[in-house]
């Protein structure tokens, strides 16, 4: 008889009674935690913030727009005291603040969109297209869950709000990287946040830690993410309208099709 049988037979055995697929495995909302926690100490070790924003001068000089995925923030979402965290940091000279209609937690860049692609970052409104749809399917077999906003964190280079939503952010961005298009950068691990504001060059930090240490362990702001968008951006400004040219909604319940917003359970 097969040595194989046995082995083979008690993986079944146990793989059966997994209610949720492999990739569920990891405890992704305590690797979060640990990975702002993580941030937010070592801004500490540091002297000086670095240069951080987007519109770069390669940036301005591309063609045509950016797309990538995103679960909006509402504005209204938020605290009162976002304002009080952005006074604070308005007062240091290395600062620029994201409007509110800018607010989002990013899923997945897509790259640049243009008629006549020339680098591996940059596809046609065609292919855009058709990522839309192979991504509309896989999004809607998840169901909608909350996410609460805070505290306030920081890396070298923006300040940001942590997310709290049980990893599922996290689960539909590593769902949608097999429909890209355009290979993503994957020098970072993939970590949801919402940016507020990005740090405009090399400069002294100063006490920056400690003037936002007030709201590091606060919640500041919860929602219902209901939908992920793919939205466009224009190249001519820092903080263009978020245009959107699809929305892929998530499940307003549960079912068998849907993945629910739970941890693995093994019975």
């Amino acid at each position: 008889m097969s040595k194989r049988g046995p082995i083979r037979r008690t993986l079944t055995r146990w793989g059966s009674r997994l209610k949720r697929p492999i990739w569920w495995l990891p405890d992704i909302p305590a690797e979060q935690d640990e990975a702002y926690r993580r941030i937010w100490q070592e801004l500490r070790s540091h002297k000086h913030v670095r240069d951080g924003r987007h519109d770069t001068a390669d940036w301005r000089e591309r063609r045509g727009v950016f797309a990538l995925c995103l679960i909006r923030v509402p504005a209204s979402a938020l605290d009162e005291e976002i304002e009080d965290i952005r006074l604070t940091l308005s007062r240091f000279p290395f600062v620029r603040l994201h409007p509110d209609y800018f607010l989002h937690i990013p899923i997945q860049e897509l790259g640049f969109v243009t008629e006549k692609p020339q680098r591996r970052d940059e596809m046609t409104p065609g292919r855009l297209q058709e990522f839309i749809g192979l991504a509309r399917q896989p999004v809607a077999e998840f169901a909608t869950f909350p996410v609460k906003l805070g505290g306030v964190n920081s890396f070298l280079d923006a300040a940001f709000l942590d997310v709290h939503d049980n990893g599922w952010c996290s689960r539909i961005h590593h769902r949608l990287r097999d429909f890209v298009i355009v290979q993503p950068d994957t020098t970072y691990p993939y970590l949801p946040q919402v940016t507020i504001a990005h740090y405009t060059g090399h400069a002294k930090m100063g006490n920056l830690p400690a003037a936002l240490s007030p709201w590091r362990d606060r919640t500041l702001g919860q929602f219902t993410a209901s939908e992920v968008e793919v939205v466009t951006l224009r190249l001519d400004e820092a903080y263009p309208p978020l245009e959107t040219v699809a929305t892929l909604p998530l499940a307003p319940g549960t079912g068998t099709r849907i993945i629910v917003p739970s941890r693995p359970v093994v019975e």
